[in-house]
């Protein structure tokens, strides 16, 4: 089995650490503006599992347990859970669904007292929406940089390791 070149879990924990700072600012920013306490609790989970995320990552290169932990962490938690499900139905749709006055289907699928319902501010609903932004981009960068495999990369091993490429053969 070939091994996975560094450049995907790089790019993954980037892009990772980009989509959290994105969440938590949502978070505490809602908790503080809204009066939310629970949202500012939200904010040390996800800082929690940033941590736990970080800490495969850097075990990933010796276990596969962890890197088997990291990748679920960074589909299932960050891309599934904070970047489509918060993101993209408690922000995006709902405010595409409001452009698009569909009042009916707004209170079919939103709880009146529920979170997306909150609020029209702009920066709450504007770092909500781009918290999706930020998981589709994590979705995909990690295809995109083992795709774009430097040269080095498609070196026979015994040649990586000798920038010279004479590899002890004369």
């Amino acid at each position: 089995m070939e091994r996975m070149s560094a450049g995907r879990p790089r790019t993954a924990i980037t892009w990772t650490a980009v989509l959290f700072l994105v969440t938590f600012v949502h978070h505490v920013y809602g908790g503080l503006r809204f009066d939310s306490p629970e949202r500012i609790v939200l904010a040390v989970v996800f800082s929690a599992v940033l941590a736990v995320t970080y800490l495969t990552y850097r075990l990933g290169s010796a276990t596969r347990w962890a890197r088997a932990t990291f990748w679920f962490l960074v589909y299932a938690f960050w891309v599934a859970a904070v970047g489509l499900f918060e993101g993209g139905f408690n922000h995006a749709l709902f405010a595409v669904l409001r452009l698009l006055d569909a009042q009916d289907l707004v209170n079919d699928l939103y709880p009146v007292n529920g979170d997306a319902r909150i609020s029209d501010d702009l920066l709450f609903q504007g770092t909500g929406v781009l918290t999706l932004v930020a998981a589709v981009v994590l979705a995909v960068a990690p295809a995109w940089s083992s795709s774009r495999s430097s040269s080095v990369d498609r070196l026979p091993a015994d040649r990586r390791e000798d920038p010279d490429h004479r590899g002890g053969r004369g």
